[in-house]
């Protein structure tokens, strides 16, 4: 995490922002617009490839997905930290984008 002010879970308003760009991906208070923390993506194993690029995000029950360049990261909410990766960028290059289904 590369942002030097960060909020524990207890200390921020509740909802939030997920905003990738520039081959990193920022989680914000939507209330205050505060950062919570950030990633960047080429730091990660093998993500070198995502360093500059576009990013597509979601939250998803509470993890934020992130896909840039055929690879794809899961970040806890709460603190940032990798839950997995899977990279397929053998696959072919260019944006990666993501779906998600709806209960």
């Amino acid at each position: 995490m590369s942002l030097s002010e960060r909020h524990s879970s207890s200390e921020r308003s509740g909802a939030v922002v997920a905003v990738g760009h520039a081959g990193a991906v920022l989680l914000l208070e939507a209330a205050s617009g505060h950062p919570v923390w950030e990633r960047v993506l080429s730091e990660l194993p093998a993500g070198q490839p995502c360093d500059g690029q576009p990013v597509a995000v979601r939250i998803v029950s509470g993890t934020v997905i992130a896909a840039s360049m055929g690879h794809v990261f899961a970040f806890a909410i709460e603190d940032g930290s990798l839950l997995w990766q899977v990279n397929r960028r053998g696959r072919g290059a260019g944006e990666t984008s993501l779906a998600t289904e709806r209960n």
